[in-house]
């Protein structure tokens, strides 16, 4: 039980770290298109966190609300480069599909666990199909600007 604790936990520093990451490189994105896209996602990731309160609690964990260490950092890198970088619009997409890639690894690990209730995986599930949708979007995107 314990590694489902800290399984579940991860997931909510991820969401944690996705919302806040998608906020910041909204910010930062001129482009008004992606700004919405980021800002939708990042709604998104804050809607997960809300869906699994209950279950958090239940658990007994503990939340810490600016989300991972590494998030922090990951999200102070996406924000410099998207305020910096000549080659902006990609290199944020980049670092997003990365970052998705990440919560999909942590989602497909949860998910395999055999002390998760039928009533949270669907939750995780039915968010997880919703990352990889996110991903889907971020290439097009990411294709539309090589062109």
């Amino acid at each position: 039980m314990t590694v489902f604790k800290n399984q579940l936990s991860e997931i909510v520093n991820i969401n944690t770290d996705s919302y806040k990451g998608y906020e910041s490189a909204a910010k930062n994105l001129s482009d008004t298109d992606l700004q919405t896209m980021f800002n939708r996602f990042s709604q998104q990731r804050k809607l997960f966190i809300e869906e699994l309160k209950q279950d958090i609690r239940d658990y007994g964990i503990v939340v810490n609300p600016e989300g991972s260490y590494a998030g922090f950092f990951h999200r102070t890198w996406l924000s410099t480069k998207a305020a910096f970088s000549f080659d902006t619009i990609d290199s944020v997409i980049d670092s997003s599909i990365t970052g998705e890639q990440k919560a999909v690894e942590v989602y497909t690990s949860v998910l395999k666990s055999e002390d998760i209730p039928g009533n949270l995986k669907i939750k995780l599930n039915n968010q997880l199909s919703l990352i990889k949708g996110a991903i889907n979007q971020l290439r097009k995107v990411e294709v539309l600007e090589v062109k």
